[in-house]
């Protein structure tokens, strides 16, 4: 399967997100895109551990936006 170092998600369980989310790859491309997953899976979770407080921004969406 993978490499020995599994990383911060074991090989299997990358699997099981890859296809929970429909992706259909074959296990070439999982064992491809794992490494790369690997990679940048910290510098994901660092920037979801920040705490904006007050600063966190609200999203909104104005289906007339802009006005025609």
């Amino acid at each position: 399967m993978s490499t020995s170092g599994e990383g911060l998600v074991p090989a299997g369980e990358f699997k099981l997100m890859a296809d929970r989310a429909g992706l259909n790859m074959t296990q070439q491309e999982l064992d491809e895109l794992k490494p790369v997953f690997d990679l940048y899976a910290p510098y994901i979770l660092l920037l979801h551990s920040i705490d904006l407080s007050a600063e966190e921004i609200g999203v909104t969406f104005h289906p007339n936006w802009p006005p025609a």
